[in-house]
């Protein structure tokens, strides 16, 4: 018992003690861990009245709300995560952490890899500036920037100790950084040190607009700003004033153009007065001094100078010299030129003359460039081979190739190609020596639906954590109920279908009202006792339609005789006797079944009760006709009516103008024809026409049309026609417009357009006078205004002009009345 107890107990040590390594690791690894947004929006509150810079606060309220929230950072050196405890380096420029022992190693390796660049076979080059740059941004730092200690964001602490209530790598204490770099703004960043840059400054200064009109008191991070007026800064062309809005920096060069002289005077043109310095292409042609020679340069300012001409003068070979008065010139001797060339250590051979020395023609044994080859060449020509380079570019892979190289070969142009450590790009830069840069992209990590994602450097997708996603979740659910299974989306199986079956059943007309069960998950366990312990199976899953449970719904069942109603389960639901009688009619009519509750016919699934009712054995009690004191002939009660009655009866016909006289038994079955007088019937028709029926029964207007003519109109009142009155009750008559009411229409038409367009050119006339009247009085010269005579369109037409459509069109009409009345 001792030994199991101590077992179990150094199992349960062993439990706990890896429990507590998970949760270490868990509590310094990348998970989000909750904040309190309030805490940020306190701290910022201040900085966010009163204007400012809002997207450098911004910026930095969003590093400063990663910090705090614990959201994993990477390494975009080694792909790795920065934790808490972990040694890092800032970048000054955008604020990106690193490893401090990845970014020793970057820097080290980028400038030994710059130092390997410049030495070659043939080293030839100018002293450069070796640097090493950040991963992520490439801003340039120097060797001696090489960060060699672990330091706090401020920069105050080294190695700063973790603290768990304060944001990691800070110290702590207040970040005391200047807010601005220029001499505008003296104050600090009252912060806590923080990660990130420094938020705008939040003191109040007096502000200046840029233009200078304008003071007010303002942030100190936004003491300029502009008025919103115009500027009126004087140009540099002192004509005109700057006509934009009290802007940032220089104005803009001057949009106008002005008369101005070229440097020495002699034109004048319209130019920009954004350029105000030109040249003419003529030249000076000033005199000097001496009064023989001209200046001979083109348009310039301030004095020409003394004669280039006077003086103490040289030939050209420098050989004699002499003191020459205009309009004296020196000329070449007959010694030779004996300058040594620019290129190289020879003479000039030639004899003194004016100008440049020609090339250098002395044969030397020259090399070319590769020193593979020798040649005697002029010295002034350049010797270059055939040969192909054979060397190895800087990247260590590419060949030169280069014809006649020196040694120095050209870096390699081709692209690198290389996978990067995400393992899905390749790198695009040109091919180099050593590793690659980072991959620059980024991933994302989604969620199931890809609707919600994070973005973290590429190659991080697989250890970074999906984001919780508050959209829908849209998988579908095989039994297909959607809408009664919303839910956010997630990872893993769709929770159970909760959603109401709601299948009809086969034995009656209801739908089930349990929870979805076509797709439900099953368990089987084993039923059978195993005899020995390899027989015992483990449960199985399976998923499964399970039928339907009973109905249970309630249903309202009546009794055998239909007397009451009771509501009973639908699966168990039968019909039953109430007790009392049955009380339903005879074959009499007359009386009912005195019987007990009982079924009324035949019911295979109840063949044991009776359906049939007592016969009645009484008098017949049905009640006589109105008017009728005579007893029924049949003695027994019977069904239907009794007899007819021979008593005479007066009765009035369906007109209501002639009494008949008939007999009970013949008023019980008398026909229209007997109850009608046989004159024609006193009443009208819906139209107000009388009926022309024989007197009859039910409404008049039945089986009869009425043919009355009634005269129907055209549409626009022209024409009159006569037709049937049963044709015009049933809309089938309509009277068209002909030609002369086309005629009439289009008469009418003329004379309003006619109306309108001299209505529009009294309105142009009127618009034009206005327009001139304007544009004399905006110009400013007095001028007589000369008035244009306007000319009136006078109608000379004679009366059968005028009126020819209006006669034209009576005529039509009269025309075509007659021939209506002939044809019809």
């Amino acid at each position: 018992m001792a030994r199991r107890y101590r077992d179990a107990a150094a199992k349960l040590q062993q439990s706990v003690q890896k429990h507590l390594n998970v949760m270490k690791e868990v509590s310094s690894s990348e998970d989000d861990e909750p904040f309190d947004q309030s805490v940020l929006d306190g701290v910022f509150q201040s900085y966010c009245r009163g204007g400012g810079d809002k997207q450098l606060l911004n910026r930095t309220k969003n590093l400063l709300e990663e910090a705090i929230s614990g959201r994993s950072v990477t390494c975009l050196i080694c792909i790795g995560s920065i934790k808490r405890v972990n040694a890092i380096w800032t970048c000054d420029h955008c604020y990106s952490y690193f490893h401090l022992s990845c970014i020793q190693k970057w820097s080290n390796d980028s400038i030994s890899l710059r130092s390997e660049e410049n030495h070659g076979p043939i080293a030839v080059f100018l002293p450069k500036k070796i640097e090493w740059c950040c991963p992520k941004c490439r801003q340039s730092y120097s060797k001696e920037e090489i960060p060699r200690k672990y330091r706090c964001f401020c920069g105050k602490t080294d190695d700063p100790p973790f603290h768990p209530w304060l944001i990691p790598h800070t110290c702590g204490e207040v970040c005391g950084k200047r807010l601005s770099v220029g001499d505008n703004c003296m104050h600090k960043c009252l912060l806590l040190c923080h990660p990130g840059p420094c938020p705008p400054c939040p003191q109040t200064v007096n502000g200046v607009c840029y233009c200078g009109k304008e003071c007010k008191k303002v942030r100190c991070s936004a003491a300029k700003w502009s008025c919103m007026q115009q500027c009126k800064k004087t140009l540099p062309c002192k004509s005109h004033s700057c006509e934009n809005i009290c802007h940032i920096g220089d104005c803009l060069p001057c949009n106008y153009t002005s008369l101005q002289s070229c440097q020495c005077g002699a034109e004048k043109i319209k130019r920009p007065c954004n350029n105000l310095k030109w040249q003419c292409t003529k030249q000076c042609n000033k005199p000097f001094a001496c009064g023989y020679h001209k200046c001979e340069k083109i348009c310039h300012t301030g004095n020409c100078g003394a004669c280039p001409n006077s003086g103490i003068r040289s030939c050209p070979c420098g050989a004699n010299q002499r003191f020459i008065q205009c309009p004296d010139a020196i000329e070449t001797c007959v010694g030779t030129c004996g300058k040594q060339h620019n290129d190289c250590e020879h003479n000039c051979p030639a004899k003194c003359h004016k100008g440049p020395c020609p090339p250098c023609q002395v044969l030397i044994e020259k090399k070319c460039h590769c020193s593979t080859h020798t040649r005697s060449l002029p010295c002034s020509k350049e010797f270059r081979c055939e040969t192909k380079c054979r060397g190895i570019r800087l990247c260590g892979k590419h060949g030169c190739g280069r014809k006649c190289c020196n040694g120095n070969c050209p870096p390699c142009e081709k692209i690198c190609d290389k996978s990067l450590q995400c393992g899905r790009h390749k790198c695009t830069t040109v091919c180099h020596h050593g590793p690659c840069y980072p991959c620059p992209l980024e991933s994302k990590v989604t969620c199931r639906c890809k609707e919600t994602y994070v973005t973290v450097p590429c190659g991080r997708e697989k250890h970074t954590k999906p984001p919780k996603c508050n959209h829908p979740c849209k998988i579908k659910y095989k039994c297909g109920h959607m809408d009664e299974n919303k839910h956010t989306c997630h990872f893993g199986d769709c929770p159970p279908c909760k959603a109401i079956c709601n299948k009809l059943y086969k034995n009656c007309s209801h739908n089930c009202t349990a929870v979805c069960h076509e797709y439900v998950l099953v368990v089987f366990k084993q039923v059978e006792k195993p005899a020995t312990p390899w027989e015992v199976q483990p449960p199985k899953s399976k998923i499964v339609a399970i039928n339907c449970p009973p109905c249970e719904r309630p249903v309202e069942v009546t009794c055998y005789g239909e007397h009451e109603i009771d509501t009973q389960p639908c699966h168990i639901a039968g019909r039953r006797p109430c007790g009392r009688e049955c009380g339903r009619p005879l074959a009499c009519t007359n009386h009912s079944c005195e019987l007990l509750c009982h079924l009324y016919q035949y019911d295979a699934d109840y063949p044991n009760v009776p359906y049939t009712c007592k016969p009645c054995n009484r008098e017949c009690s049905v009640l006589r006709p109105k008017k009728c004191t005579h007893k029924c002939a049949k003695r027994g009660c019977h069904p239907g009516p009794c007899p007819p009655c021979d008593t005479l009866e007066r009765v009035s016909c369906y007109c209501g103008v002639t009494d008949l006289y008939l007999s009970c038994r013949e008023l019980s079955t008398a026909t229209d024809e007997m109850l009608s007088c046989k004159q024609q019937c006193s009443k009208n028709l819906n139209c107000g026409h009388r009926c022309r029926n024989i007197c009859h029964s039910g409404p008049c207007g039945q089986n009869q049309t009425c043919t009355k003519k009634t005269k129907v109109h055209c549409p626009c009142g022209n024409l009159k026609k006569e037709f049937p009155c049963i044709s015009v009750q049933k809309g089938d008559i309509t009277v068209k417009c002909d030609e002369s009411c086309n005629a009439k229409k289009l008469a009418l038409k003329q004379e309003k357009e006619k109306e309108e367009k001299r209505l529009k050119e009294l309105e142009e006339e009127r618009n034009r006078k206005e327009l001139e009247e304007y544009e004399w009085k905006l110009s400013g010269k007095k001028k007589k205004y000369k008035e244009k005579k306007v000319v009136i369109n006078k109608d000379d037409r004679n009366l059968i002009q005028k009126y020819c459509v209006p006669i034209l069109s009576v005529v039509i009409v009269i025309l075509a009345g007659i021939y209506y009345i002939f044809n019809t």
